[in-house]
C-alpha cells in the first residue's frame, strides 16, 4: 500500500492512496505555536517520528511531504521505504479540506472555530519571536548605536539653526568652532554681556563691540531654552556612548579592542547581529557600509569601493592614497577573526591588535612610495595609433625623397 504522510498546525496525518485518513499524531494542545517553529526551523518532531514507526511495516512505501533529508531518519528503520515530494498530493488534499478532517478527528468543535484558531496561534507565533528577538544579547546594543546616529544627525541640524539664530545678537561668537562648548556658552549666558563677563572667551580675540543687534526678554529666554534642548541630546549621547563601551566590552572584547567600541558596534548594527558579522566573509566586511558605490560599480563599471564603515578607522583616514585599500584588507581579516573569537570561545585575545599593528607598519615600509602609473588600454590603442602613423610618415617620407 501507498501512503502519504503531511503536516498541518495540529500534527501529522497519514493518509492512503483514495485519500482516507488512516492515522494521525496530533500535537499538544498547549504547545502548538512551539511545534510548529520547531517544524520551520527544519527539525524532526517526536510526533512524526511516532506516526511513522507505527505505519512502516503496513506500508509498501511512504511519501513524506517535507524539506527534510533522508539524513534527518536515520535513527527511523526501513528508511528505503520513505521519498520525499514536496508538495504531495495528500498535503494539497488536507489544506483544502482542513476544517472538515480536523472536525471528524476531534480537534475542532466545528468548521467555523478554524479562523479563531488560526488567527490566536499567529498572534501566538508573532509574540514567541517578538520575546525570542528580545533575547539577542546584541539587540538593546543596536538600538542604543542607531540612537547614537540618529542624535548626531539631528544635532548637527539644530546646532545650525542655533548659529543661525544667536548670531543675530552675537555674530563675533561664530569664531568657536568647537559645538559642545558654543551650545553651553548660549546655554548658561545667553546675551553678549553674561557671555563676555564670563572670562571664558578671553584667549579669544572677541570684544564687547559687536555689530549684533539686542536681545532682551522673551527671545533671549527662547534661545537659551532652544541651546538647553541641544545640551540635553549632547548629554544623553555621553551616556549612551559609555553604555555601548561597556556593552561591547561584554560581548565584543576583542572586536572592542581592536577598531573600539562605536566602530565595533556600527559593524554589528549593519550586519544585523554579532553572529551574522561573524559568518561574513573578510572581503565582505571591508566593503559593509559601501553598498551603494559597490551596486553603482556593478552597473556602471566604475572602480569596485576599497572600504565601507572601516574607513572610520584612524590607520585608514589618515593613511596615503595608495595605501587605504590594503590596509582595509588587513584591518577586515583581523576583525573576521576578533568577532569570530568574540561569538565561538568569547574568550579576549590580547595579541589581535598587537599582531595588525606589526602587520600595519610592514605595509608602510613594503609600499613607501605611490605604484607607477600604468597605461589604460584605450591609451595603449592610442599609442599603437600614433606609432602607426609615425611609421606611415616616415615611409611616406622616404618614398618622395627616393622620386
Amino acid at each position: 500500500m501507498k501512503c502519504y504522510l503531511t503536516n498541518c498546525f495540529m500534527g501529522f496525518m497519514l493518509f492512503d492512496e483514495s485519500f482516507t485518513l488512516i492515522d494521525y499524531e496530533l500535537f499538544p494542545k498547549g504547545k502548538l505555536a512551539e511545534k510548529v517553529l520547531e517544524l520551520n526551523k527544519g527539525n524532526l518532531t517526536v510526533q512524526e517520528e511516532s506516526i511513522l514507526k507505527r505505519n512502516t511495516k503496513k506500508c509498501d512505501s511512504i511519501i513524506i511531504e517535507t524539506n527534510l533529508t533522508i539524513s534527518n531518519y536515520k535513527n527511523l528503520k526501513r528508511t528505503s521505504k520513505f521519498k520525499f515530494e514536496t508538495p504531495n498530493s495528500a498535503g494539497e488534499y488536507l489544506r483544502s479540506n482542513m476544517a472538515k478532517i480536523l472536525v471528524e478527528i476531534g480537534s475542532l468543535e466545528s468548521e467555523e472555530n478554524l479562523d479563531e484558531i488560526l488567527h490566536n496561534l499567529s498572534m501566538e507565533i508573532i509574540n514567541y519571536k517578538l520575546k525570542e528577538a528580545s533575547k539577542a544579547r546584541d539587540s538593546y546594543l543596536i538600538q542604543a548605536i542607531n540612537s547614537i546616529d540618529e542624535i548626531d544627525e539631528a544635532t548637527g541640524k539644530l546646532i545650525e539653526r542655533l548659529r543661525e539664530w544667536h548670531t543675530i545678537h552675537f555674530p563675533e561668537l561664530n569664531k568657536i568652532k568647537n559645538q559642545e562648548k558654543y551650545v553651553n556658552l548660549v546655554t548658561e549666558y545667553g546675551d553678549r554681556e553674561s557671555i563676555i563677563e564670563s572670562g571664558l572667551l578671553d584667549e579669544m580675540d572677541i570684544t564687547d563691540q559687536s555689530t549684533g543687534a539686542e536681545i532682551k526678554g522673551l527671545d533671549l529666554e527662547m534661545v537659551k531654552n532652544f541651546a538647553g534642548s541641544i545640551k540635553s541630546l549632547q548629554d544623553t549621547k555621553k551616556f549612551l556612548t559609555d553604555y555601548v563601551e561597556q556593552k561591547m566590552n561584554e560581548i565584543a572584547p576583542n572586536l572592542s579592542d581592536l577598531v573600539g567600541s562605536l566602530l565595533g558596534a556600527k559593524l554589528v548594527a549593519h550586519a544585523g547581529s554579532l553572529e551574522r558579522l561573524a559568518m561574513l566573509s573578510s572581503s565582505t566586511v571591508q566593503i559593509i557600509g559601501a553598498e551603494k558605490a559597490l551596486f553603482r560599480h556593478l552597473k556602471t563599471g566604475e572602480r569596485p569601493p576599497k572600504h565601507g564603515l572601516i574607513y572610520q578607522f584612524p590607520e585608514i583616514r589618515s593613511a596615503k592614497w595608495w595605501l587605504k585599500g590594503k590596509i582595509a584588507r588587513a584591518l577586515a581579516a583581523k576583525i573576521s577573526l576578533a568577532v569570530r573569537k568574540d561569538v565561538y570561545s568569547g574568550e579576549f585575545d590580547a595579541d589581535i591588535k598587537p599582531e595588525f599593528e606589526e602587520h600595519l607598519e610592514e605595509i608602510k615600509k613594503k609600499y613607501p612610495f605611490p605604484p607607477r602609473a600604468k597605461k589604460t588600454h584605450k591609451e595603449g590603442k592610442k599609442g599603437k595609433k600614433k606609432m602607426k602613423k609615425k611609421k606611415r610618415d616616415k615611409y611616406r617620407k622616404k618614398i618622395e625623397d627616393y622620386y
